[in-house]
């Protein structure tokens, strides 16, 4: 059995550390959805360094997103883009039986979207984690950056590594605090019908034949298509939607 944690990373590393720590249960894979911002790679390259000397075992993966932040419709639905191949490839490359997603780190929209990207392609649970302690690791961090910036620069594990050694207790207790200091919370979440999502989808490409009266409605609310009489067109929202669903 194998378990992939699929996670967006920003300037709160410990997030997705203390999730892998805290879970409870093996993870195999970790897939990390990071900006271009040097502040995220730093932090990205941080976690790797801290999580490689702890999970040896644990195969982490970077994707990294083509922009320093998410500030538009279509830059989000680059970012969907990008989380459904991810989970595809999760499945059908890494053979990953379970799924998991922490919505803990990165902006809100980027975690939002991750978590319904996630209902639609059936992922097995969805957690937030909350410090009991937060104003304790922001002032750690704080006081830590000048050095986390650091590892912007680390190319290779092997200078990661280097940059962890010198702090490391500090980022050990950063990263991996005591597991009664924080909790993870599951967000309730309901597996997709893939039929009934089969049976829109294809009524927003057929104009919208098929669907029932309730269901036109229901999508032009969304602002999916655009209702003309018995004609709907989809509009350019519902455009980069199906762009999403078939991954082109």
């Amino acid at each position: 059995m194998k378990t992939a944690v699929i996670a967006p990373i920003g300037m709160s590393p410990p997030v997705i550390t203390e999730f892998i720590d805290g879970i409870g249960e093996p993870v195999s894979d970790l897939v990390l959805m990071a900006t271009n911002h040097p502040q995220v790679t730093a932090g990205v390259n941080l976690v790797m360094a801290g999580l490689t000397r702890r999970y040896q075992w644990l195969r982490i993966h970077v994707e990294v997103l083509p922009f320093e932040d998410i500030a538009s419709s279509e830059e989000n639905f680059v970012f969907m883009k990008h989380a459904v191949r991810i989970f595809k490839e999760e499945r059908d490359k890494h053979h990953c039986d379970t799924i998991y997603l922490n919505v803990a780190g990165g902006r809100k929209n980027m975690c939002i979207t991750l978590a319904l990207v996630g209902q639609l392609m059936g992922a097995d649970g969805v957690f937030h984690l909350v410090n009991h302690n937060v104003e304790w690791i922001n002032e750690r961090l704080e006081l830590f950056r000048s050095k986390i910036s650091q590892f912007k620069e680390a190319t290779t594990y092997e200078d990661a590594n280097a940059l962890y050694e010198q702090y490391a207790q500090d980022y050990d207790a950063i990263l991996f605090p005591g597991r009664t200091s924080y909790e993870i919370i599951r967000i309730p979440t309901l597996p997709y019908p893939t039929d009934y999502l089969g049976y829109l989808v294809s009524g927003m490409k057929d104009r919208g034949a098929g669907l029932t009266g309730e269901d036109k409605d229901l999508l032009a609310r969304h602002g999916m298509i655009e209702r003309a009489g018995t004609v709907s067109d989809l509009t350019p929202h519902g455009e980069s939607f199906l762009e999403v669903i078939f991954n082109r």
